[in-house]
């Protein structure tokens, strides 16, 4: 079993498979183009197993499966009630422990569709990313990477920042495209609590079949939003679960084909999740 160092500590690294669930919701607020209100369901399964293999490093396999369900907006936009995404992320890494540099690369291809219709390529989007580690002390983590999104407008963004841990109860994770500072509050009944404000860039894209009843087409859909949270997690035995809440902002809706692009006004959002 590997070891990283966490917000109390050093942390166990998890051979063998891990699942997860979570779900979000953000209610209905105004779009600016005067097409109604529109708010989403979120929720993702993932199943994910890690395993050493016999070069020295770790692989691991998630199978991903997400749903979001749209409430509006209406008029010409017409989203279909919900939409699909079945990923799969391939990582290999070095371990942790293997002096001061460690390395993580992935693949990350899925299939994103309303399955109004057969898909085709805009349904698939074809992910990836690179970073290295420099593990300077056991207080200071450099992370230093790039990582490519296919979408409407497909983006290179970074992977990088770094990790303060200056003691056992503050951990800083100052990265992009996730940020996250975690303060450990204790074990309560068998339990290791923290508290942490969450910072995101988030993105998201599917094929959808958009318009009126009588003249439906195709077009690829991109979500992208902003979103920071406060919430608390524990961690008991194997099962480590969520609640967060805060807002989401900079919400930007772009299509690839001749659908009006559209902006949704700052709201709430609220996530919960477990991890087994």
């Amino acid at each position: 079993m590997q070891f990283a160092f966490g917000a109390n500590g050093p942390q166990p690294y998890r051979y063998g498979v891990t699942s997860r669930v979570e779900m979000g919701i953000m209610p209905k607020e105004r779009t600016d183009t005067g097409i109604g209100n529109m708010g989403v369901l979120e929720t993702d399964i993932d199943f994910e197993y890690t395993a050493p293999t016999g070069l020295g490093w770790i692989f691991s396999v998630t199978q991903e499966y997400g749903l979001r369900n749209y409430d509006g907006p209406s008029g010409d936009v017409g989203l279909a009630g919900s939409v699909h995404r079945f990923g799969g992320d391939f990582e290999l890494a070095t371990p942790a422990d293997n002096g001061p540099w460690s390395v993580q690369l992935a693949f990350n291809p899925s299939l994103n569709t309303d399955f109004e219709h057969s898909p085709n390529r805009d349904a698939y989007n074809w992910d990836g990313r690179g970073i290295a580690f420099y593990r300077h002390s056991p207080h200071f983590l450099l992370a230093l990477g790039a990582g490519f999104l296919d979408r409407v407008n497909d983006q290179v963004i970074p992977y990088a920042g770094v990790v303060l841990t200056p003691n056992d109860r503050w951990e800083w994770r100052i990265l992009f495209p996730e940020s996250r500072v975690s303060y450990f509050l204790g074990n309560y009944g068998g339990v290791s609590q923290w508290m942490y404000l969450r910072g995101e860039y988030h993105i998201e894209a599917y094929q959808v079949e958009l318009g009126p009843d009588a003249s439906r087409y195709r077009d690829k859909i991109q979500l992208e939003d902003w979103r920071l949270l406060l919430g608390v997690r524990g961690a008991g035995g194997w099962v480590t679960g969520f609640a967060e809440a805060g807002i989401v902002m900079g919400r930007k809706v772009k299509f690839s084909g001749p659908t009006s692009n559209f902006g949704v006004s700052t709201g709430f959002i609220g996530r919960v999740g477990m991890r087994f």
